[in-house]
């Protein structure tokens, strides 16, 4: 389960350099084209940095500003996420239409949401919210509520409705949701983005020379 030891979570700009290099790193492309991207065009991105700014203003005591990110999140991304969530750095929010994060969530490392997604109290009243390890997947239209505890690597189907604990490395699906399967483990070392040489360049590797040994005499 969820690792209580964890050390303490870093800052704002830290937590969002590791949410551009993760989406950089998926979608495959290259610094600048991604950054574009990003700050233009990626609502997810856009709301979670906005988070990640009224999250910091919160801690420091700044009053007002953390609701008018948050009010900005939702009116331009269609996302809700309060201040007063924690979420680890290398998220992914995909989509992001609808996505609704409770005050008291806590989301571990190199998670990936999709749309529509709640993550909440069972009741209005109830400050109860769940706890998600590193590398959780909850898809889109699913619905995590309660203190409830989802382990590292786990899997949350479309639609799912979730108020029971998931253990590590599960995929769960349904309503009410239960364990179908297992995840597969993540590769450990992914692949680095490299940029193509360029051909005019002085140290440029030449290309490999044809050899005729293979055509027939």
């Amino acid at each position: 389960m969820i690792d209580t030891t964890r050390p303490a979570p870093t800052g704002a700009w830290s937590r969002l350099q590791r949410d551009f290099r993760r989406l950089r790193r998926v979608k495959r492309r290259g610094f600048w084209p991604a950054l574009a991207d990003a700050v233009l065009l990626d609502s997810g991105f856009q709301a979670l940095a906005a988070h990640r700014f009224a999250a910091a203003l919160r801690r420091a005591g700044v009053p007002l500003l953390p609701a008018v990110l948050r009010r900005w999140a939702i009116g331009a991304c269609g996302v809700d996420i309060l201040p007063s969530a924690d979420i680890g750095g290398g998220c992914i929010i995909a989509h992001g239409i609808g996505l609704v994060v409770g005050g008291a969530t806590v989301i571990g490392e190199d998670c990936t949401l999709l749309h529509g997604v709640t993550l909440g109290e069972v009741r209005f009243d109830e400050l109860a919210c769940p706890r998600l390890g590193d590398r959780v997947t909850v898809g889109a239209g699913a619905i995590v509520l309660g203190g409830i505890e989802v382990g590292d690597d786990a899997m949350i189907g479309a639609g799912a409705v979730v108020r029971d604990d998931v253990p590590a490395a599960a995929c769960v699906a349904g309503v009410p949701a239960r364990v179908i399967g297992r995840t597969e483990p993540p590769p450990a070392d992914p692949p680095e983005i490299r940029e193509p040489p360029d051909p005019a360049a002085p140290d440029a590797p030449l290309p490999p020379f044809p050899s005729n040994e293979s055509e027939p005499r």
